[in-house]
């Protein structure tokens, strides 16, 4: 007893944990006794609102077999369907484990599946049958009641075991918080007595008062606190004297190098959009001469074979003509920082030093950054470099928007010489096969001993020509206008497919085995646009049940993807293209653009039916450059 006495007047530690065990005892006899609660109870929440439910589903069925707006069909496969849902909801898992351990609700529920299964036969029944009709509507009023009465069960079920659960809760709170108002008593006496007594000391000590001391100096932990504090106290008072200025040239250093930051990402967010605006660069500017604290700031691009700038952007503490006291001749097309003063223009600014920051990105030149100061004032080593990285990131802005613009371009070369070729393999075809018929025509109506019969075959001829153009033109135009939407190849090609399927009542299906990460966003369009083709050709051409279009990697070739168009339709006789016709021909011309080909054959056995696959293969590289398209050949 002796030693127990001692270690409790010199241990905080057991005291703390004693009343403390003592009432996390206590509360995990009321968490486990509520969680007992809670397994019984488990469900029934839910079990309600399913049950409920199956009110709302009788009334809605109801509903369906009264409606006599739609046809036999349209009603039954309603009424079906709604029957269908009260089945599953009352067979629902979570209803049937709650009432399986109450024998009075599992009866009721019983009772509830054996008048389901005597009126489901009227609902389907009643299609047809007025009498059914009549019958099924007179009975479900009652059958709605003992659902009533099975909700009502299971709510006074519920509320039975809650009210359990509040009266043992309750009882428990109580025994806690006699249990933690004893805790206190003690705690305030051995504990929180000495801790204020040490606060206090801190708060004094925190004001600079390093005399006072405390005064809980026993032998348990506190008190030994107590000890060590007042001897640091006592070595903090020689240390005070200097730590203030330290301090304060600490929290100037870190709120300069946060400002700093923040230029920093202020610019890399201003220049991160996909337009380098001149509204981003003024932004930029006016931060820059906040945070240098400068005179003025001028964004300026520069060309090698210029000594002229072009000011993009300028910023300025005072308004003035910052452009024309920068003297651009000054500013010397070096990757490295100059010094130099500023011309006279009429504000007094002649004789202030200017500062000529370069923007580059890697060796490349593509401006000039002039920071102006204000008379006296001199850049630290940490103002410069802070201006160099800002350089550095509009340099790299401004080649990331020139990179993008001569993509542009090349994209548009591109698709222009696209288009241009198959105008000239489809279109300008068509056409000149015209102005020959033109020319029989002519010729025969020339001749006086011309049959009629000749002249209309030339005319029906020269119609199906015409024709054969006009729709060539249709789906060209309809091609040219194709975009990829945000959602990427694999939602282009659902689309796709749903149309094919729409237009032309043939039932198609798509198995996409890419990621999505395989192809370009060039690679993505062809693919789409040879595709189109291939069901275009399976609804004017196979006479077809079934398509289906399929994409993956292959695996004969490491990086090749592959692509096929499948159809049961009665094949295809030649892999060339017949006259008029030159989807095959545009199927090819874009698979060679892609490094790849296109093989046509027959994708069955059959005699009457063999179908038709096609099949594109081509060499993915997501980011490979591609080469300017060959300028076309002018149609003859």
């Amino acid at each position: 007893m002796t030693t127990f006495r001692q270690r409790w007047s010199s241990s905080t530690f057991l005291r703390v944990a004693s009343v403390l065990g003592a009432v996390a005892l206590l509360s995990a006899v009321v968490v486990l006794t509520a969680a007992w609660f809670t397994e019984q109870s488990t469900g029934k929440g839910a079990a309600i609102n399913v049950a409920g439910s199956l009110r709302m589903q009788s009334y809605l069925l109801a509903t369906r077999v009264a409606d006599q707006r739609l046809d036999a069909q349209s009603r039954l496969a309603a009424i079906a369907e709604e029957a269908a849902g009260f089945e599953t909801r009352l067979r629902n898992p979570g209803l049937v484990a709650a009432v399986r351990p109450e024998r009075s609700l599992r009866q009721q529920h019983e009772r509830i599946e054996i008048d389901w299964s005597a009126l489901r036969p009227l609902a389907l029944a009643a299609v047809g049958d007025a009498e059914a009709r009549d019958r099924f509507l007179r009975d479900v009023h009652p059958f709605v009641g003992g659902i009533d009465a099975f909700v009502r069960a299971l709510e006074l079920d519920l509320e039975s075991r809650i009210h359990m659960l509040q009266v043992a809760l309750g009882g428990a709170l109580f025994l806690i918080l006699v249990l933690v108002v004893t805790a206190f008593f003690v705690l305030d006496i051995q504990v929180f007595q000495p801790i204020k007594d040490l606060v206090r000391v801190t708060q004094a000590v925190r004001t600079g008062q390093v005399a006072v001391r405390a005064e809980a100096t026993g032998d348990d932990e506190l008190g030994q606190l107590g000890r060590h504090f007042n001897h640091m106290v006592e070595e903090l008072g020689g240390l005070y004297g200097s730590l203030e200025a330290q301090i304060a040239a600490k929290t100037a250093d870190l709120a300069r190098k946060n400002r700093s930051l923040m230029l920093l990402y202020d610019t890399a967010r201003e220049l991160s959009s996909a337009q380098l605006e001149q509204g981003a660069l003024m932004r930029v500017a006016d931060k820059v001469r906040e945070v240098l604290g400068v005179q003025a700031v001028v964004v300026c691009a520069r060309q090698t074979d210029n000594a002229m700038g072009l000011p993009l952007a300028h910023a300025e503490a005072r308004a003035g003509s910052i452009c024309d006291a920068v003297l651009c001749a000054g500013c010397p097309d070096e990757a490295k920082v100059s010094w130099h003063e500023a011309r006279e223009a009429g504000d007094g600014a002649a004789g202030q030093q200017v500062v000529s920051v370069p923007i580059v990105d890697g060796e490349r030149v593509y401006g000039v950054l002039p920071l102006m100061l204000s008379p006296g004032q001199v850049l630290d080593s940490w103002q410069l470099e802070l201006a160099q990285t800002v350089g550095r990131h509009l340099g790299a802005a401004m080649s990331a928007a020139e990179a993008r613009d001569e993509h542009r371009r090349l994209a548009l070369l591109e698709e222009r010489s696209a288009i241009a070729r198959e105008l000239h393999d489809s279109l300008a075809q068509s056409l000149s096969y015209t102005k020959i018929q033109l020319a029989r025509l002519s010729a025969l109506l020339a001749s006086a001993q011309t049959p009629p019969e000749q002249a209309r075959e030339v005319v029906q001829e020269l119609r199906e020509g015409v024709s054969a153009a006009y729709r060539q033109l249709r789906e060209l135009l309809t091609t040219f206008r194709l975009q990829l939407s945000g959602k990427g190849l694999s939602s282009a090609l659902q689309e796709a497919v749903a149309d094919f399927t729409a237009r032309s009542g043939i039932a198609a299906t798509l198995d996409n085995g890419l990621f999505g990460l395989e192809l370009s966003a060039n690679e993505q369009i062809h693919v789409l646009q040879i595709v189109r083709e291939a069901l275009s050709n399976i609804e004017h051409h196979a006479d077809a049940r079934h398509a289906a279009v399929r994409l993956k990697r292959s695996a004969s070739a490491v990086g090749e993807v592959e692509v096929a168009i499948e159809d049961d339709g009665v094949g295809i006789a030649t892999q060339a293209s017949p006259r008029h016709h030159f989807g095959l021909s545009i199927m090819r011309d874009r698979a060679q653009m892609l490094g790849g080909e296109v093989s046509v054959m027959r994708a069955g056995t059959e005699a009457t039916r063999p179908g038709t696959r096609v099949t594109l293969r081509f060499p993915s590289t997501p980011y490979r450059p591609r080469e300017p398209a060959a300028e076309p050949i002018a149609a003859e």
